[in-house]
């Protein structure tokens, strides 16, 4: 099932920190040109390495300081969600496939 079909009506954008595009900046200028206020961000990420301690949270000042009325919300990286640990558990255990 598709990200579209678990949150219906909801503006689900894909976006990167560096050498990929869009950038997240990109994304965010997009959408609130949009009248979009209000972005979740859930960062696809294994583990807290610098992006999330350091790039992550600079840039997410920037768009705050930019945009006076943006709400910015950040989730933990989905590599430190329990679903997806046992997701990847599950993957590593099973040896046939």
């Amino acid at each position: 099932m598709s990200l579209e079909e678990l949150l219906p009506g909801e503006r689900i954008v894909l976006a990167f920190l560096e050498l990929m595009k869009p950038s997240l900046e990109d994304c965010a200028s997009t959408l609130y040109a949009e009248g979009v206020r209000s972005l979740r961000i859930v960062p696809v990420f294994l583990g807290m390495g610098s992006h999330l301690k350091e790039d992550l949270p600079n840039r997410v000042a920037e768009l705050r300081a930019l945009y006076g009325d943006l709400t910015v919300d950040v989730e933990p990286p989905i590599g430190e969600q329990t679903e997806v640990i046992a997701a990847i558990a599950g993957a590593i255990a099973n040896r046939d496939g």
